[in-house]
């Protein structure tokens, strides 16, 4: 009974500690302070959406979105039956069963599989990290993150005797390595590139920088002789009505594509559908106050922003006009009321059954706990006295806690604490920052104050200790107590038991000696009966 009594008010100790760590968690980084609120506006937020940990310092910041993150996209060759999800793999020509990867990921196909069940497949695989979908009779793989990542699609199994799934469907374009689609028309090297749609008489191809001039009566021979002959090094090729580009041995750079339009809007690359094939992703570039980044998604850490506390997600891009992001901490009493009830709550429950059961003269069970009474009234006298505080106020009772109204009747329970809310509101808007010292402490203007909450953690942590603390050390002396009365009960029900089964087998030896002494009591009886001797 005792040492529950004492792991409960143990219990209540740790409840009064956990409380007051709610107010001083301020003491150990500003992204746990209950005392303000840290809020950031956006001068635009249709370019930005930003957010804010409690870590954010106060400040006004330019924010220029100058282009999003995208995803690397790949993009099969044009088929019909890829115009409906519904039709099966066989209609793209899969003959066999077999298996291509995505990014490393095994993805299965059968003649008899419906596009719908390879995109399913495709879509939920968490290696591949890719999304599938059609469109306008492509199969579109796309990377579920943004940035310049690659989209690794390989295959060696023969779907159609021929080629693996990637290379059937012309997925298989690497940044290395890259085909259009098939080119109605392109049905020999000896077809012009106005027979492709080139309608400028002279322009400029660029091909990894290098600079080609074209003709709209160039031939489609002369056009692969001269990209492969150019310091891009590429090599160019018609294969099944389809150009091919593909580095040169020893060349690892990404081939690139740009130059002057061939048509009233479109450039040679675009016309080609070589932009459409595959486009890699981009990083998101910005900047804050000046200074340029980039980052591979459009939703920036704190990390990214390099402002502590600071996220955004950019939506967006500026143009040239700068979004302004405000930063404000703004008090709040709320917050630091509630803490305060909490601890109030718990502290008078302590107090109340600390009270009650060292109280020698109503019979506590903990009467004789001088160190417990000790720590009671240490704890006690630290709340209802003052503190070395510059600011404003000084005592609890400053700021509406105090044990009780003024004018109680003198009977009335003086050592619970109670709140006037409206006083501590009134205190806290008038001076927020001597509220937070006069609670949890402040070391800022060459100055160091410890708060109240400060001090009684303090207190409550050698009484708490695990290792060698009061309620520790108590606890184990109790169970040692327990540990020996328990020796001895034991020892006591073992002699019990001895000497119980020696007075039963002398019942039983008596029993016996009494019932042997019955019986020839009886024949002697019968003896002197028969020889005419009446007894008894």
């Amino acid at each position: 009974k005792k040492q529950t009594t004492l792991n409960t008010l143990k219990s209540e100790y740790s409840a009064v500690q956990t409380a007051t760590q709610k107010l001083t968690d301020s003491l150990y980084g500003a992204g746990s302070d209950i005392f303000s609120k840290v809020n950031v506006s956006a001068s635009d937020t249709s370019v930005v959406t930003a957010t804010v940990t409690q870590y954010a310092t106060p400040s006004s910041l330019d924010l220029e979105v100058f282009s999003l993150a995208t995803a690397t996209k790949k993009q099969s060759y044009e088929h019909d039956a890829l115009r409906t999800s519904s039709n099966k793999l066989s209609e793209l020509g899969v003959t066999t069963s077999g298996n291509f990867e995505i990014n490393g990921a095994t993805i299965n196909v059968t003649p008899d599989m419906t596009i719908d069940s390879l995109i399913y497949q495709i879509n939920n695989s968490s290696q591949a990290n890719v999304k599938a979908s059609l469109s306008k009779g492509h199969l579109v793989i796309e990377s579920r993150d943004n940035g310049a990542k690659e989209i690794e699609i390989t295959g060696t199994d023969l779907v159609d005797g021929t080629h693996n799934f990637a290379e059937l469907l012309g997925l298989q374009d690497t940044s290395t390595s890259r085909s259009t689609d098939k080119l109605d028309g392109l049905t020999s090297g000896s077809v012009t590139l106005a027979d492709l749609g080139v309608t400028k008489d002279s322009a400029v191809f660029k091909i990894n920088e290098a600079e080609i001039t074209i003709t709209s009566d160039m031939t489609v021979d002369d056009f692969i002789s001269a990209v492969s002959s150019s310091s891009a090094g590429v090599t160019a090729a018609l294969d099944d009505g389809r150009l091919v580009f593909e580095n040169k041995a020893g060349n690892t750079e990404p081939i690139t594509f740009g130059g002057d339009n061939v048509t009233d809007t479109k450039s040679l690359s675009q016309l080609l559908g070589l932009d459409d094939r595959m486009s890699f992703g981009s990083n998101a570039e910005y900047s804050i106050d000046g200074i340029r980044k980039t980052a591979s998604s459009n939703i920036l850490s704190s990390d990214d922003t390099g402002i502590l506390g600071l996220s955004l997600e950019l939506l967006t891009t500026t143009d040239g006009e700068p979004v302004t992001l405000d930063i404000e901490r703004d008090y709040d009493s709320e917050a630091p009321l509630t803490a305060l009830q909490e601890f109030v709550d718990a502290f008078n429950k302590l107090i109340k059954d600390t009270d009650t059961n060292t109280d020698g003269e109503n019979g506590g069970i903990l009467t004789g706990e001088n160190n417990l009474v000790t720590i009671r009234n240490n704890l006690r006298s630290m709340i209802t006295s003052p503190i070395d505080n510059p600011g404003v106020y000084r005592s609890l009772a400053d700021i509406g806690i105090t044990t009780g109204a003024p004018g109680l009747d003198v009977s009335a329970d003086t050592t619970q604490l109670v709140i006037d809310k409206d006083k501590f509101i009134e205190a806290f808007e008038k001076s927020p920052a001597s509220v937070k010292a006069l609670l949890v402490g402040d070391n800022t203007g060459g100055t160091t104050v410890t708060g109240i909450m400060q001090e009684v953690q303090e207190k409550l942590k050698p009484a708490l200790d695990a290792k060698g603390g009061y309620f520790t050390a108590r606890s184990e002396s109790l169970s040692s107590q327990i540990s020996n009365l328990s020796d001895k009960i034991d020892k006591k029900q073992e002699y019990v038991y001895t000497y119980q089964e020696r007075l039963t087998k002398q019942f039983n030896y008596m029993d016996q000696m009494i019932a042997q002494m019955n019986a020839q009591f009886s024949q002697m009886q019968q003896q002197l009966a028969s020889i005419g001797v009446e007894v008894g």
